[in-house]
This record gives structure tokens, sequence and C-alpha cells, in this order.
């Protein structure tokens, strides 16, 4: 198993230089999306254009607290983050004790669950997971990002979690490109979004596909990531086919038994034109 190293980060910490960080063989950031049902950091788009522009995949984390519902959370979280292309599953941060907390991490994994079709991933101390063991037979099963600051990577008590996917081993590292001290960690592959979408069949039904998640829900009006490839779904659930204006943009997705979204050079039989697709799947005029 390849281990990667990465660093969380958000807006408390100062400039950070992130094409020293990439040369640091740092591969994977986290960043700080929100936090309760208002919060925003501010600073999430400059880091991830900037890691973006250094070659470092992404991730984003909400901060879980008790003063609003997990409702509320899962929404300000979900808002934040549905316009980027993040590269690891989106992560709930766990990590304040209250009344009501496993209660409260259930409502949160569902509503996010209604929002969007990304598996949740969850983060938390190894010694704060006594206090959420009593719905373990619900979470076991999520990959899981433990924090230990023993400096030993991977070196970690069993636990109740299955799938464990991080280990942050040290608050205090040096990395070149950031100034003072930072989380650091090792992740393993399962971080990535591509190896921890949600399992599903398709479905056809009229000559109309959707997809049905193990879980018996759909994507509804947005795009779900599916086998390696991306595809649309319109406001019932039914997969999109064809040509699509999307905001300012065109897209194609081949006929109603393909649907998946074109990349690179295709030929359209219809027009008997050849087109150019950028790699985010959007039509080029200038080529």
């Amino acid at each position: 198993m390849r281990y990667i190293k990465g660093i969380d980060i958000s807006n408390n910490n100062s400039s950070i230089d992130f094409d020293k960080v990439a040369e640091d063989n740092i591969e994977y950031v986290y960043m700080k999306a929100t936090e309760g049902k208002t919060f925003k950091d501010s600073r999430l788009e400059e880091f991830y254009n900037s890691c973006k522009r250094s070659g470092l995949k992404v991730g984003a984390y909400h901060f879980l607290v008790s003063t609003s519902s997990p409702e509320a959370q899962a929404e300000n979280f979900y808002r934040k983050v549905k316009g980027y292309e993040w590269d690891m599953i989106p992560m709930l941060d766990i990590e304040s004790e209250f009344d009501e907390l496993c209660d409260y991490i259930i409502r949160f994994i569902n509503a996010f669950k209604e929002l969007s079709p990304l598996q949740l991933g969850i983060y938390s101390y190894t010694g704060f997971l006594s206090n959420i063991e009593e719905i373990k037979s619900t979470i076991k099963d999520y990959p899981f990002w433990e924090a230990n600051y023993n400096n030993d990577p991977w070196n970690l008590p069993s636990n109740f979690f299955t799938n464990r996917i991080g280990h942050q081993y040290t608050e205090n590292g040096d990395i070149s490109g950031v100034s003072g001290k930072c989380d650091v960690n090792l992740f393993t592959e399962g971080v990535l979004l591509k190896n921890n979408m949600y399992s599903g069949t398709w479905i056809n039904e009229n000559d109309k596909w959707w997809y049905k998640h193990k879980d018996g829900t759909f994507t509804k009006d947005d795009w779900e990531f599916i086998n390696g490839k991306w595809y649309f779904f319109d406001t019932q659930g039914w997969m999109i086919h064809d040509w699509k204006k999307y905001g300012d943009s065109w897209y194609y997705f081949g006929d109603y038994n393909d649907g998946a979204m074109k990349i690179g050079w295709y030929y359209d039989e219809k027009s008997s034109k050849w087109y150019y697709f950028n790699e985010e799947g959007i039509m080029q005029t200038d080529v």
C-alpha cells in the first residue's frame, strides 16, 4: 500500500507557497470549507486555486458544532463545496463533545447524502472515539482519518473503524512554503474520490436511464462521477444525453445508451463535424 504525504489548512494559516509545498513531497491538501450553518472559510477559493496550479490534490472538511442543526450544517457544507472539482472525499470533522453528538452525526450524514452523491469521510481523534462508540455499527465502515500526534505515522491502536485512510501524526510539522507549524498526515489512496463513489445500478425505463445507489437514492439536477466518467442527471433523475448547455458552456453526452461526458476530440455523426472538449468537458471554439 502506498502512503501519500499531505497537510490540512484553514484560514488560521498565514501565507503559503504551494509550489514549495509540492516540492517538499506533499501531494494531498485538505482545507477547511465550513463550520456550523453560516461560517464559510474565506480562503478556500484562494487555497483551492493555488493547489490546483501546483498540481496538488485537494479535499474539503466541515467542522461540526452544537449551535445549529446538523441539517443546516450539511447544507452549508454542500453549498460551499459543490462548485469545485475535488480530488478527495469530503470530511466531517468531529472533535467537539456535546449532548446529542451522536444524533447530530447521523443526521448530518443523512442530510449530506440527500444533497450529494459523494462519499463522506469522518475525521476524529484517537482519544475522542469513546464519545461516538454508541453509533459504531452505523459509521464503522466510513473512511476514517485519525488524529494521533505520536509522530509515528500509522503506528495506531485498533478501533472500531474498518476503513482507516489517513493518520494526522503531528500538528507541529515543518513544511517548505508554510509559515509556522502545520498538521502533517500520511494518507492511503483510499481517500481519493475515484475510489469512493457510491456503487449502484443503471436502470432503464421507457428508453431512459437513471442510476440507483445502493442505498436507494439517486442524483437529481446534478453531476455524478460513475466508474471513471461524469454524467449529468435532470431534475427528475434521468440521465442526460446529447448536447446540453450548462451555464454558459456546451457539453456533449453521446446518445441515450451512452450519456458519459465527452472530453478530447469527438465526431458527431448527426452534424458530420468534429468537436473538441477540454478536460472539464466544455466545448472549445478556438481550436
